[in-house]
Order: C-alpha cells, then structure tokens, then sequence
C-alpha cells in the first residue's frame, strides 16, 4: 500500500495510487489517465509523469541510472531532461 503512496505527478501531486484505479477503471491510454486524473497537465506537460504512466499501461520502461525515475526504453530520463532545463 506505500507503493500507492508514492508520487505519480510531481506537478499536480497526484499518486501513483490514483493513477493505478483510472488503469483499473478502464483507462488504457496515457490520455485517457490524463482526462481521469489530471496527470500530464501541469508545468512540465507530462514530460515528468508521462514514463512511469505509460509503464503502469504496459509500455516497456526502465529506471534512470541517475535519478532511478521510470523512462521509456531508448528514451531520455525525462526527469533529468526536465532538471537540466531548470538549471
């Protein structure tokens, strides 16, 4: 159950919790997730989220050597790109 707990959306504060019952519920999209959780709509436009959504979806991911945040396999950490455009 700490595992629900855990942030999903950093921007919106949404838990990853919240994100798995939308899954449950019936979504099966990263913009379905979106429309029933709010996910992908703050500052960083899901470019933070968007990785660890589309896992919970099925998608192939792995976890950032750096930061150990969820990225799409053969992408970018979208975290890290998020954090390098910050500084």
């Amino acid at each position: 159950m700490i595992e629900n707990l855990k942030p999903a959306c950093i921007c919106n504060k949404i838990r990853k919790g919240t994100v798995l019952k939308a899954i449950q519920g019936g979504a099966k999209t990263f913009e379905q997730v979106s429309k029933r959780t709010g996910v992908g709509t703050g500052p960083c436009g899901g470019r933070r989220c968007g990785s660890l959504v589309r896992g919970l979806l099925g998608e192939p991911v792995t976890n950032c050597n750096d930061c150990g945040w969820p990225m799409l396999a053969g992408a970018p950490c979208p975290r890290c790109e998020y954090a390098r455009l910050g500084s």
